[in-house]
C-alpha cells in the first residue's frame, strides 16, 4: 500500500509539470504534423513612414563634391567613393513634419517613407545638382521590451522591418512566467497612443496590424497571476520536494 502511496505522489508531481509545460508552446491552434505545411495568413508589412523626432540620414551624392556640399549641414564629412564623393547628414524631423535641406529649405517628410522621402528631396535638389544621388536611412528604428522576457531592453532595429516574434527572440524570448495570451503593444500614434492585445497562443496573432513593429514602439510582457507568489514557493518548495523525492527513491527500494 506504501509503495502504491509514494508511486501516486511521484505521479501527480510530474503531472502538474507536463501540464505547466503545454501552457509555453506558441500558435497553440496548429496541429503538429512534420509531414504537412501549414499556411498562415499574416498582415501585411506596410512600410514604416517617418514621423515627428525621427532621426533621418540624408546622404548626397555628385561627381562634384564643391556642388553638393552646399545642400548639406555644416561641418559634415566627405566620404570619397571612386567617382562619387558623398556628403552625410542627420536630419531630425520637426514637430511641423520637415526637415531644412541647406540651399533649399523646409521639405516635409513626415507620412513618407523612406524611399518617398528620397524621391522628394532629389526632385528639390535636381534644378540645382543634375547628378544629385539621394539616400534617406531612418537611424533611430527602436523598440523596447519589458516584462517578462530574458532580457528586457531597448532594441536598435538595423533596417525597417522587424515583427513582434522577432523581437522577443532578441529579448532572449519569454520566461516561463509570461502570460502569452495577452502580449501588449503599446503605439504612439500622433498626439494618442494606442495599445494592442496580442495572443500568441493563436495563430491569427499574425494577422494583427500590430504583429509588424513600428519606430519607438513598447512590447509590454505581462506576468501570470500570483507570479510573485509562485516564485517565492518555488525557492521554498524545490529543496522540499527534492527531498521528497530522494526519499521516496530510498522507500521504494527498501519495499523491493
Amino acid at each position: 500500500m506504501k509503495k502504491e502511496s509514494l508511486i501516486l505522489l511521484l505521479a501527480v508531481f510530474v503531472f502538474s509539470s507536463c501540464r505547466v509545460g503545454k501552457q509555453l508552446p506558441y500558435f497553440q491552434d496548429l496541429n503538429v504534423d512534420a509531414a504537412r505545411v501549414q499556411e498562415v495568413r499574416v498582415a501585411a508589412e506596410n512600410p514604416l513612414k517617418l514621423q515627428a523626432d525621427d532621426q533621418v540620414q540624408v546622404v548626397i551624392s555628385s561627381v562634384s563634391p564643391e556642388a553638393a556640399q552646399l545642400f548639406n549641414l555644416m561641418g559634415t564629412a566627405v566620404v570619397s567613393g571612386q567617382n562619387s564623393p558623398m556628403m552625410q547628414s542627420l536630419y531630425i524631423v520637426s514637430p511641423s513634419g520637415s526637415i531644412t535641406i541647406p540651399g533649399i529649405g523646409d521639405i516635409k517628410v513626415a507620412g513618407l517613407t523612406t524611399d518617398q522621402a528620397k524621391a522628394t528631396i532629389r526632385e528639390a535638389v535636381v534644378p540645382y545638382l543634375k547628378d544629385a544621388v539621394v539616400s534617406t536611412t531612418l537611424v533611430n528604428f527602436r523598440v523596447t521590451i519589458m516584462g517578462e522576457v530574458n532580457r528586457p531592453s531597448t532594441l536598435q532595429i538595423v533596417g525597417e522591418k522587424i515583427n513582434v516574434l522577432e523581437a522577443l527572440g532578441m529579448a532572449g524570448d519569454l520566461t516561463v512566467f509570461a502570460k502569452r495570451n495577452n502580449i501588449k503593444v503599446i503605439r504612439k500614434a500622433g498626439d494618442k497612443v494606442e495599445v494592442a492585445h496580442l495572443d500568441l497562443n493563436n495563430s491569427e496573432v499574425m494577422r494583427s496590424p500590430y504583429y509588424n513593429l513600428r519606430q519607438n514602439d513598447v512590447v509590454y510582457v505581462e506576468p501570470i497571476k500570483r507570479k510573485g507568489l509562485q516564485t517565492e514557493g518555488l525557492n521554498v518548495l524545490i529543496p522540499i520536494i527534492t527531498s521528497f523525492i530522494s526519499l521516496g527513491i530510498v522507500a521504494l527500494t527498501r519495499i523491493k
